[in-house]
C-alpha cells in the first residue's frame, strides 16, 4: 500500500501490526509530526437518499439562515434537527435537477428525473410510459468515486469498494416497476438486463453486520493469523521496514544519478522517492510513539449486538412493531462501524425510493400522497423525521476519531439527496430543490453556509464531491448541465 498521504490508516496499521494498533492508532497519529491526513484527497463519501424533496416553502425562503434552520415566515421547517450541525453543513437554495425539466427519451415525468438526476446527473429512459419503468445507462456518483478509489494503489486494498444499504428502499408501487427503488448504478455493459446495472441495497441490518464483522474478526480475533501484538515485536517489525525503505531510497537515488538528475526518467522517479521518504518518516514517528506508549492488553474487538432490523417491504417509519426507524438507526450504527475500521470509503444509503409510500405512522398518509394533496404540514412532519436521521448520521460520524483532532464527519463528503417535489395532483417540480451537503471532505470544503445556487444544477454539487475525491473532471453526468464545482473550498 502506498503512503503518499503521509499517515497510515487505521486499517493498514491493524493489518500490519495486529489489533493493538487499532487501539494505538489515534495516539500514533496525534503524535505524528506530519500534518497530512490519509483522507486528504480521499474522503469518505455518502449518498443519503431520503426520497421526495423537502417542500421548498419551508426550506428555501430567505428566513432560513445558518443560525436559523427551525422556522420560516410560512411555518416550521423540517431542517430544525440539523441546527446543531449547521457549521458542518451547506444548505443550497434554488438548485435544479436536470435543468428543471426531465432529460429522457420521449416520455417525461419528474419522479424518475429526480431520482436519476440526483444520483447520476444524467439522462434516463423508460420501457413504458410510466414513472415506475424508468432506468438508466449511466453510473451514479457513489459508483464513480468507488471505482476511482479502487484504481488507486493506496486504496485498492479496502475490503469493500462501497456499501449499498437501505431501509424501506422501494417506491409506493414496486409491483408495477422497479425504476424508483434504486439509487446506485454502474455504467451499462453489453448483456445487462433493464435493471442489470442497478445495485440492490441490502436492507437486512443483520446481513450488513455479518459482512462487516467477518472482515473485522479476521483482524482482531485471537484465532487470526495476525502478527504478535506486543510492543517489542511491533518495534522489530518497524525497524525491518525502515531498513528496507533505506535500501529502496538509496537505490532510487543511485538510479537518478545514472540517468541524469534532470532527465525525464529521473523526474518520474521523484514521485516514487517522495512516497518512500514519507513512509520512512511515518515509521520513525511510530517508533517514537511506541517508546512512550504503555502496553495495551484489551483486544479492542467490537461488542455490538447483531441487529435484527429489515426494511424490505416496510413503509411505517415510527410506532407499532419493527418500524423502519429501528432499521435506519441500525444502519447508521453500521456505517459508523465500517468507518471506524476503515472497511470502505463509500456508502449509498437509501431510506426511501422515489414516489415514496412511507408513512410517519400507520394513521398518516404516505409521503407521495401528502405531496399530491398539497399537505405541507404533513410533509414537514415526515421530512423532519428524515432530517433527524441525517442528524443522527452526523452525530455518529462526529464520534469517530480519525486522529489529528479530526472526526469522520470532517473527513467525509455527504450529500442529502432527494428527487422532485409536488404541490398538487399533477404538478411536479425539479426546480428549487433544497439539497444539503455535510462534512469538510477531509479539509477540502468550507461549510457553515447557506448558498443561493441561482438555478445551477446538482451536477455541480456532485462535481465538487468528485474533485475532493481526486477525480479531476469538471463535469459529471450531462455536460450541458454542468457549470463546475459549486461548494466553496479552503
Amino acid at each position: 500500500m502506498s503512503y503518499k498521504y503521509g499517515l497510515m490508516s487505521r486499517r493498514e496499521l491493524i493489518k500490519r501490526f495486529g489489533v493493538v494498533a487499532f487501539l494505538l492508532h489515534p495516539l500514533l497519529r496525534s503524535m505524528a509530526k506530519a500534518s497530512t491526513s490519509p483522507f486528504a484527497g480521499a474522503p469518505r463519501f455518502i449518498m443519503f437518499f431520503k426520497g421526495g424533496s423537502y417542500y421548498p416553502s419551508r426550506t428555501n425562503p430567505s428566513g432560513i439562515t445558518i443560525d436559523n434552520f427551525a422556522s420560516t415566515t410560512a411555518g416550521p421547517s423540517p431542517l430544525a434537527p440539523l441546527q446543531a450541525y449547521s457549521q458542518d453543513l451547506i444548505l443550497f437554495r434554488n438548485m435544479n435537477i436536470h435543468g428543471g425539466s426531465p432529460k429522457s427519451n420521449g416520455y417525461q415525468e419528474e419522479h424518475g428525473a429526480g431520482l436519476f438526476g440526483c444520483t447520476t446527473a444524467n439522462s434516463y429512459k423508460y420501457t413504458k410510459n410510466d414513472a415506475y419503468y424508468a432506468y438508466t445507462d449511466f453510473q451514479s456518483i457513489d459508483v464513480a468515486i468507488a471505482n476511482h478509489y479502487k484504481s488507486r494503489a493506496d486504496l485498492a486494498g479496502l475490503p469493500f469498494a462501497s456499501l449499498n444499504i437501505g431501509g424501506g428502499a422501494h417506491s409506493d408501487a414496486d409491483n408495477v416497476g422497479l425504476g424508483q427503488r434504486y439509487i446506485s448504478f454502474r455504467a451499462r455493459q453489453t448483456g445487462d438486463t433493464t435493471y442489470g446495472n442497478a445495485i440492490e441495497p441490502i436492507q437486512d441490518a443483520g446481513q450488513v453486520y455479518d459482512q462487516l464483522m467477518t472482515r473485522i474478526n479476521l483482524i482482531c480475533s485471537s484465532s487470526s493469523n495476525q502478527p504478535a501484538t506486543d510492543t517489542a515485536k511491533m518495534k522489530a517489525a518497524l525497524m525491518r521496514k525502515k531498513s528496507i525503505l533505506d535500501l529502496k531510497i538509496a537505490d532510487v537515488n543511485s538510479a537518478k544519478s545514472k540517468l541524469g538528475l534532470d532527465s525525464e526518467h529521473a523526474h518520474k522517479l521523484d514521485a516514487l522517492l517522495d512516497g518512500w521518504q514519507q513512509t520512512e518518516n511515518l515509521v520513525l514517528q511510530q517508533l517514537i510513539a511506541l517508546d512512550s506508549t504503555p502496553p495495551v492488553t484489551s483486544n479492542g474487538c467490537p461488542t455490538l449486538v447483531k441487529p435484527t432490523g429489515n426494511g424490505v417491504n416496510k413503509k411505517i417509519l415510527t410506532g407499532g412493531t419493527a418500524p423502519l426507524n429501528d432499521v435506519h438507526d441500525q444502519m447508521i450504527s453500521l456505517i459508523k462501524l465500517a468507518f471506524q475500521w476503515d472497511l470502505t470509503r463509500v456508502v449509498a444509503f437509501t431510506l426511501s425510493g422515489a414516489s415514496s409510500g412511507q408513512q410517519l405512522t400507520s394513521s398518516q398518509s404516505a409521503h407521495h400522497s401528502l405531496e399530491h394533496s398539497g399537505n405541507v404540514d404533513g410533509l414537514v412532519q415526515i421530512d423532519t423525521y428524515y432530517s433527524q436521521k441525517f442528524a443522527l448520521l452526523l452525530q455518529a460520524l462526529k464520534g469517530v476519531d480519525d486522529g489529528l483532532g479530526k472526526t469522520a464527519l470532517y473527513n467525509s463528503s455527504i450529500v442529502l439527496g432527494m428527487e422532485c417535489w409536488s404541490n398538487s395532483s399533477s404538478n411536479h417540480y425539479l426546480t428549487n430543490v433544497p439539497f444539503v451537503f455535510a462534512g469538510q471532505g477531509g479539509g477540502y470544503f468550507k461549510t457553515g453556509q447557506v448558498i443561493d445556487a441561482k438555478n445551477r444544477n446538482n451536477n455541480d454539487l456532485l462535481i465538487s464531491c468528485q474533485k475532493a475525491s481526486g477525480i479531476a473532471s469538471d463535469t459529471f453526468g450531462l455536460a450541458s448541465l454542468c457549470g463546475g464545482p459549486i461548494i466553496p473550498t479552503v
